[in-house]
């Protein structure tokens, strides 16, 4: 698919970086491009290229084109994003929306991966595409605040250059923003290459959306009008600083008159990169990223007046923001000295926004956490962790023998402050679920049940994940060890995945 959509000809013409300016596409120079493909083992695209000879052929100047009637912007921050922009710049040639009623903004901040050639390849067949070649900023936020300042929408959308964009997503999102007058429009995300979405934000549809509600996502990718950004100086900053579109955002929920949450579709693919350049995955320094939280907080306590319900929503984002750093697995993977300066940051943070509130705005295991960070008890802290990495342990097998229809389990949990509710079978294909009676001992540390072979072949398509749900929503699949042997009863597999899993094949029962 890839090697139809990129251009035809092995012949690509180039630009010479050291010519380009704003706001000019450029061709020159030749590019032998001999594929662009999908690697079946990885998934992951490959670009290969044959040698580049820039001096061979004179260079021209073509102008970008303004598109009249635009309603929406794209706008992508472009840094070595290849093989993956391709995939999202097909995505955005596919789009169900007329060309004519958006435009593409894409901002080469310097790329060194040939990320800026294939845009202006795109850019030569596509009248709606604009391409901006700039020196390298070291950050999203200027290429957004130029793409900003180019655009011609009524609306912007901010995307990123790795991620994909579902083909009815802008007609879509279009057609909800007008109908309901909306500033910034939240439409839902799913993951792609495992990466984990906040699924529980997009399960309904919702016009006009709380403070409460929205603050749970501070990424930029979000429809927004432009005159809501102009019209109140929104920028994101240009320095190399955490949470810099959290900012922005946040500055924008404060100031939008509306604020819709889009569920009906799945409109943008947020992709984990195999090849881990993602920012957000990337080091965090504790004080730079503190000193941005702390710029979201008084952005909340400016404009909310009420002051009960701005340290409420303050506290909100303390506990998705900063109690995470705390979990098990994260904390103890620092050092001792990152852990103190984490601790002693986020203290500071709290005397300034909350304090003397903090036994009334947190509960559980996250209010003893706030208790250990504002007494500065470290020793409680790492506790807490190793309890916490303890606690998050994936259940695993330790039997597997048979009854008269199926099996018999028994499974060694590591959650003893989580109530095991249920045993599933997950269906791989479909949406849905065979559900298990589970029986637990008294300290919840040993877990039995029975799974009928009968009811896996009528409820399941192919193949199932065997999980232990705790409490509504803690879904956790069952380790087995290699040296439990599978099981086969009535045509059903009992069986150990690649990955170390319990899993269960119906297939030869469904014949």
């Amino acid at each position: 698919m890839l090697e139809q959509k990129i251009e035809r000809s092995s012949e690509i013409k180039l630009a010479q970086m050291s010519n380009r300016r704003p706001g000019t596409i450029w061709s020159g120079g030749v590019f032998n491009l001999k594929f662009l493909k999908k690697d079946a083992t990885t998934k992951d695209d490959h670009l290969s290229v044959g040698p580049v000879d820039l001096e061979s052929l004179p260079i021209t100047e073509t102008d970008g084109e303004c598109i009249p009637d635009v309603k929406i912007s794209v706008i992508i921050p472009v840094y070595n994003t290849m093989p993956y922009l391709t995939e999202l710049l097909n995505s955005l040639e596919s789009q169900s929306l007329s060309s004519s009623q958006f435009e593409v903004i894409a901002i080469d901040d310097g790329s060194t991966d040939f990320s800026g050639e294939i845009l202006d390849v795109y850019a030569k067949r596509n009248p709606n595409f604009r391409i901006i070649h700039q020196e390298n900023s070291g950050w999203p936020g200027k290429p957004r605040n130029v793409g900003i300042d180019e655009a011609n929408g009524e609306w912007v959308f901010f995307c990123d250059g790795d991620d994909v964009l579902g083909e009815e997503a802008l007609k879509k999102m279009l057609s909800f923003a007008q109908e309901n007058d909306v500033d910034i429009l939240i439409p839902k995300m799913v993951g792609l290459n495992g990466r984990r979405i906040m699924s529980s934000l997009y399960r309904t549809t919702s016009v006009d959306t709380p403070l409460e509600t929205v603050l749970r996502s501070l990424n930029p990718i979000k429809l927004m009008r432009r005159s809501l950004l102009v019209d109140n100086k929104i920028r994101f900053s240009e320095e190399r600083v955490r949470l810099e579109d959290g900012m922005a955002v946040v500055q924008a929920y404060m100031h939008a008159r509306r604020v819709s949450i889009l569920s009906d579709y799945d409109y943008y693919h947020a992709r984990t990169r195999s090849d881990g350049q993602n920012i957000s995955i990337s080091y965090i320094e504790p004080h730079g990223y503190v000193a941005s939280l702390t710029h979201i907080a008084q952005t909340i306590e400016s404009n909310v007046r009420d002051d009960k319900r701005s340290r409420e929503l303050i506290a909100g984002i303390f506990s998705r923001k900063a109690l995470h750093f705390y979990s098990g697995k994260r904390f103890l993977s620092y050092s001792e000295i990152a852990r103190m300066e984490w601790m002693d940051e986020h203290s500071i943070f709290l005397n300034r926004f909350l304090a003397g509130q903090t036994a009334e705005l947190f509960s559980g295991i996250q209010a003893e956490r706030v208790a250990a960070i504002l007494s500065k008890d470290y020793e409680h802290l790492v506790k807490l962790a190793h309890i916490d990495l303890r606690e998050s342990r994936k259940p695993e097998l330790m039997n597997l023998g048979t009854t008269e229809d199926g099996v018999q389990i028994s499974i060694r949990s590591f959650a003893t402050k989580l109530a095991p509710a249920r045993l599933i079978i997950e269906d791989r294909d479909e949406k849905r679920a065979v559900t298990v009676e589970l029986q637990a001992n008294a300290d919840g540390s040993l877990l039995t049940a029975e799974i009928s072979s009968s009811k896996l072949a009528a409820d399941l398509k192919r193949l199932g994940n065997v999980c232990v749900v705790y409490g509504n929503t803690d879904t956790r699949r069952i380790i087995m060890d290699e040296t439990i042997g599978n099981v086969m009863l009535k045509n059903v597999r009992y069986y150990r995945t690649a990955n170390g899993y319990f899993s269960v094949d119906v297939r030869k029962a469904r014949i």
